[in-house]
């Protein structure tokens, strides 16, 4: 049985953990216990069963193939590569802890969580996007290994796509129309009342996933005599989830403020536009969307849960979002000189003993003011 992993804990306030079972944020829970008990399991004669009433999808204990896995997204889970290293999103301010009430996504060891405060902002955007984008690429991703009875290759991905061009299907697509689609029966279950929140989470889910189909690749290998290419076999690939993730991470931080139109008969809300703009003009399908402005990160506010940066660490050389411009907010920094006394040039004496000087080295440490 494979667990299920989560990409949204890319969005941890530390920035620095692996990926974890989405359990929180998906209404998943009780399907992720299940899957980590198999007696749990088992009574249910081999099924699990997840997602709200009505809503419910069976994962089979005997559809994973494969040798047990911690996560079935092995690469996308390092996000403390790179630019994901950073404490947060929104220019790296974000402190840790954001207490309050769910989002709530869990380590497997359950002590790590995010908390949005503010579930309604452009980071819950942001949590439900690479979410949804990376339950679809894990799934996909399993199917193209054979670790999946009910899913493998894209079988409409074959024959010849075009004799002109002279190249045929072959290999193993990526059937990614079936991880988008098993995503949107899973992610998309917990939705259910009608209201502004549900199309902001609904747009967000659908945008993380068109991203991941729209960055998929046609890789071909040529065929022929001494090197020539007189015919070529392609198939689709995934992109990896650290792509996604960058390309989710532009759109964060073009993130647009949208408002309700309410349906003129029910009162209930029938689609999301741009707020402020004139007319009834739509985000676009790829835009993350939020209805509330996220707190400021910059102060401490007890209402969110903000503790602000104040004596936050910072790099006093960088102008990057790392940098104390950025991260102390225009209020200056401190500069902290430390000497490090320690033994060093250590070498063995005949015999038994060894012998080390003593070195000192200085450095500088940056705070926030």
């Amino acid at each position: 049985m494979w667990e299920s992993g989560s990409v949204a804990t890319c969005l941890r306030a530390s920035f620095t953990g692996h990926v974890a079972r989405f359990t929180g944020g998906i209404q998943a829970a009780d399907c992720a216990a299940a899957a980590e008990e198999p007696d749990a399991a088992s009574s249910a004669e081999g099924v699990v069963v997840c997602g709200g009433p009505g809503r419910q999808h069976h994962l089979q204990q005997d559809t994973w193939t494969g040798p047990p896995a911690k996560s079935p997204l092995p690469e996308p889970a390092r996000c403390h590569h790179h630019h994901w290293r950073r404490r947060a999103v929104r220019h790296q301010r974000v402190p840790v802890p954001v207490p309050l009430r769910p989002l709530e996504l869990f380590s497997p060891g359950g002590e790590d969580r995010l908390r949005t405060r503010v579930e309604s902002s452009r980071e819950a955007a942001f949590t439900y996007a690479i979410t949804a984008a990376g339950v679809a690429h894990a799934v996909t991703a399993a199917c193209s290994q054979g670790n999946l009875s009910q899913c493998g290759c894209d079988r409409d991905k074959q024959g010849y796509h075009n004799r002109e061009e002279g190249w045929k299907w072959g290999g193993c697509s990526a059937d990614v129309k079936y991880g988008v689609e098993f995503s949107r029966r899973f992610v998309d279950a917990r939705e259910i009342k009608k209201n502004a929140r549900r199309l902001m989470n609904l747009h967000n889910n659908e945008a993380g996933r068109k991203i991941l189909q729209e960055r998929t690749k046609l890789e071909c290998k040529c065929h022929g005599v001494s090197g020539s290419c007189t015919t070529r076999t392609c198939w689709i690939t995934l992109p990896k989830l650290r792509e996604i993730g960058y390309l989710l991470k532009e759109r964060y931080s073009e993130a647009v403020q949208v408002e309700p139109v309410r349906a003129s008969r029910l009162r209930q809300p029938s689609f999301l536009r741009l707020k402020g703009a004139r007319g009834y003009q739509k985000p676009r399908d790829t835009d993350l969307v939020y209805l509330e402005r996220s707190p400021n990160y910059c102060e401490e506010d007890a209402a969110t849960g903000s503790t602000g940066t104040r004596g936050r660490l910072c790099n006093g050389t960088s102008t990057l979002t790392g940098g104390c411009g950025v991260m102390c907010c225009g209020r200056g920094y401190n500069t902290h000189h430390y000497t490090r006394v320690r033994q060093c040039n250590c070498k063995f004496h005949w015999c038994c003993v060894v012998k080390c000087s003593t070195c000192s080295e200085k450095s500088e440490v940056f705070t926030c003011k």
